[in-house]
């Protein structure tokens, strides 16, 4: 009996139990319901508001930004095993990308575990200590990056000036390193504009940016490289081939990822302090077809009243500036290159 009432108590508390639970489910749906029926409409209205420039951005986020960091990394993968690893170049330039290629060359040690390896902290450093979608952006490059080079590695992908288990003897290392070089600011760009990072020193970089504000970052992250290329000197066995190269590499890096970040909308600035600021300025406008701002300036020297114009051109139109300068008597002109130009500049 004792048995049967046990079982007796357990269905009535489990039939109480369902009949709570189905209260709370009905009070639950009726709160659900209740904003669907008197705010539904403005929901949708609230989320069929985005802006132009909000749906824009939703698009660059979600579509343009993966899709840039696959590219970065694929290109980042073809420069490791096409080319730094090639056994017909064989050098590394700065950074983990070097440490690895090195080890590689040692060990047969795929350079994309190195790289997994060593950044893997530095992106957990990074997510806590910088912004997450950052360290986010950085551990996908890497992760596709590396996965890129392990892979190729797996499936004895194509290297430069090597076939067959030997060396094209055609091969050219310089070629190979300017290549390498373009492909690699190709990619950096690309990894730039999309606001992430290749991991290592460009995280090591944005830390102690952040933490010293005023620190010679550049300086930094090039002496780091130098320290690896220079190691690279004891780890190869042809001498100063892969100094020299893993130099080249990082040249035609640098050229090709400032031309493509700044290069498009770099700009020459004129800063011109004149007596005859309406005159140069309406043919300045006439000829070059940018306006021209002008400031009211004052010479310390006779304290006479001068006019300061500012006036950005395209670096093509440098020469025919200067000679308009040059008709201008009093005139005093200085000159500075800017990196990029917002805004309306045709």
């Amino acid at each position: 009996m004792s048995s049967e009432n046990q079982q007796n108590q357990t269905v009535e508390a489990e039939n109480k139990e369902q009949t709570s639970q189905s209260e709370v489910a009905a009070v639950g749906a009726a709160a659900a319901d209740a904003p669907v029926a008197v705010g539904g409409k403005k929901a949708k209205k609230e989320r069929a508001a985005l802006t132009p420039e909000q749906k824009k951005k939703r698009i660059h986020n979600w579509l343009v930004v993966p899709c840039m960091i696959l590219a970065a990394a694929f290109i980042r993968s073809i420069c490791v095993r096409v080319f730094m690893t090639s056994p017909a170049l064989n050098f590394a330039p700065g950074g983990v990308t070097g440490i690895g290629a090195m080890i590689e060359y040692k060990t047969g040690f795929s350079t994309g575990y190195t790289n997994i390896i060593i950044n893997t902290p530095l992106v957990i450093i990074a997510f806590i200590f910088l912004s997450k979608s950052y360290a986010i952006k950085s551990a996908c490059s890497v992760g596709l990056s590396s996965g890129g080079m392990i892979l190729m590695q797996y499936l004895n992908f194509p290297q430069y000036g090597y076939s067959g288990g030997a060396i094209e003897p055609n091969a050219e290392p310089v070629l190979g390193a300017i290549a390498c070089g373009v492909l690699c600011g190709v990619g950096v760009a690309i990894m730039i504009r999309a606001g992430a990072s290749n991991g290592g020193t460009d995280i090591i970089a944005a830390l102690i940016q952040r933490k010293y504000q005023a620190a010679g970052i550049t300086w930094f992250i090039m002496g780091l490289d130098a320290l690896v290329v220079l190691a690279s000197y004891f780890v190869y066995d042809n001498g100063l081939t892969p100094v020299f190269m893993s130099f080249t590499q990082q040249f035609s890096n640098a050229m090709v990822g400032d031309v493509i970040l700044t290069g498009l909308k770099s700009a020459i600035k004129y800063e011109i302090i004149t007596d005859e600021p309406e005159a140069l300025s309406a043919e300045l406008i006439a000829k070059l077809h940018h306006s021209v701002t002008k400031i009211d300036a004052m010479g310390m020297y006779a304290h006479s009243e001068k006019a300061l114009l500012v006036c950005v051109i395209h670096k093509r139109q440098v020469t025919e500036f200067n000679n308009i300068l040059k008709k201008y008597n009093n005139t005093f002109a200085y000159v500075t290159s800017t990196s990029e130009v917002f805004g309306k500049f045709i």
